[in-house]
């Protein structure tokens, strides 16, 4: 090999050691990139020179070039940052987005949601999940995953269940005292009023209350009270104010504060304390005001008796007022449901996560993006936490992958590395004067 060719394979490896220096460079300056994922550069000799020697034919290296830029896609630290719309996968797997033209992929899960209510990252791209419908039933078909933030209308309340223990109520004697026998017979509704809520709760041997939904959304009392009249018999009657129960001109019935009668009823129960078979009467012939006509169905399916305490276990009612979104949540399998001002819950949408065969072969596409090639194949795509897919973890980002000290330590190698060729081409060149002078 002449002085000319060893200038070349110095040359040759000041290159490789300058991509090195480049790699590492890039890893440090993306040390705090959202979802970095850093670059190993690999190297190779290039093809051999066949030389002639005394012993026969051999061969001689002609210096170093750049075999292959890896991405790896090792896990980066998970970090909280209280921002709901945040996510980050533990494991395998990547973020969806589309620019309108095709697909990226991301391990930045820096979200957020455009006045159209898309979920978007910071580039603008709409993230790709699955959509839910109102009722909360999320469908089959990727798509923009667009979330649903208007208010969630009213429900009216239609059914009323109770599960309680009600305390046997007679007296030393065996007798029954029916003080709410009385009230009962002037309910607003089914009498001439005077009888107060109050009252009522206060003469009946059981009583408890919950607020119930109209059409409107508006919350209403009512108030169920109990009086036993036999060892297994009781009378029950659902009470609300009488001034928001309006007859067919409009009107209020009485005065508040006063109860008019909703519904009434009896309840049996066996010698063990279970109800074995209650009835249900509705009032007929009001509204609360301004609403569509309230006609409840009290469920005392689990209701008990004996002992000598009552106790109300659970009391539900299924209908909601109005409600604005309050805050949003995302679970494991990237779930995004939403909390509402009135309490209730409702899935708005899934976001969807690809895997590839070949992840290293992606390309990276700048702004935390990688596109799809053909060696990485075909992305399968579906839902955090099945197949091979990662977890998702809400409210929270994925750093960088790079280990600042192995970076160091690697610039540290490049450099000396760097030196050394440089030396070489040095020494070449000296040669090279050496022999000039010679001449």
């Amino acid at each position: 090999m002449s002085l000319f060719s060893t200038l070349n394979v110095g040359a040759s490896g000041l290159g490789v050691s300058s991509t090195s220096l480049s790699v590492i460079g890039d890893n440090i300056a993306n040390v705090n990139t959202t979802g970095f994922k850093q670059t190993r550069a690999s190297f190779a000799d290039f093809m051999p020179q066949t030389m002639f020697g005394l012993a026969g034919p051999s061969t001689l290296g002609t210096g170093a070039a750049v075999n292959r830029l890896t991405t790896l896609f090792g896990q980066g630290t998970l970090e909280a940052t209280g921002n709901a719309t945040d996510m980050a996968i533990s494991g395998s797997g990547f973020f969806m987005v589309n620019n309108g033209f095709q697909n990226y992929y991301t391990r930045d899960g820096a979200f957020y949601v455009d006045p159209s209510g898309f979920l978007v990252n910071t580039q603008g791209m709409r993230v790709q999940g699955f959509n839910a419908d109102t009722a909360g039933l999320i469908g089959p078909v990727l798509a923009d995953l667009q979330l649903d933030t208007s208010a969630v209308p009213a429900t009216a309340s239609s059914t009323i269940t109770l599960e309680a223990m009600m305390a046997e109520s007679a007296d030393a004697a065996g007798a029954y005292d029916n003080p709410l026998t009385t009230d009962a017979a002037n309910f607003w509704g089914v009498g001439a009023g005077g009888i107060t809520i109050t009252q009522a709760a206060n003469d009946a041997d059981f009583s408890t209350s919950i607020s119930i939904y109209d059409s409107r959304g508006t919350a209403h009392d009512v108030t169920v009270v109990f009086e036993q009249t036999g060892p297994s018999d009781w009378n029950w009657y659902a009470v609300t104010d009488a001034a928001e129960a309006t007859n067919g001109a409009g009107l209020p019935f009485g005065p508040a504060g006063e109860a008019f009668q909703v519904a009434s009823g009896t309840a049996t129960f066996d010698t063990a304390g279970v109800l074995t078979a209650s009835t249900q009467v509705n009032t007929a012939g009001w509204t609360f005001s301004g609403a569509a006509a309230t006609n409840l169905v009290f469920d005392y399916t689990d209701l008990k008796m004996g002992g000598d305490t009552d106790s109300v276990t659970s009391l539900q009612q299924d209908g909601n007022g109005v409600g604005e979104l309050l805050s949003v949540a995302v679970t494991s399998a990237g779930v995004i449901s939403g909390t509402y001002t009135n309490g209730e819950q409702r899935v708005l949408g899934q976001v969807a996560t690809a895997t590839f065969q070949a992840e290293w072969a992606l390309d990276r596409a700048g702004n935390n993006l990688f596109a799809a090639t053909v060696d990485a194949g075909d992305p399968a795509i579906g839902v955090a936490g099945t197949g091979s897919r990662g977890a998702i973890t809400g409210s929270a980002l994925e750093k960088s992958n790079v280990n600042l000290e192995e970076q160091f330590v690697n610039m540290i190698t490049a450099q000396r590395t760097y030196q050394a060729n440089a030396s070489v081409i040095s020494t070449a060149d000296e040669s090279l004067q050496t022999l000039v002078n010679l001449v």
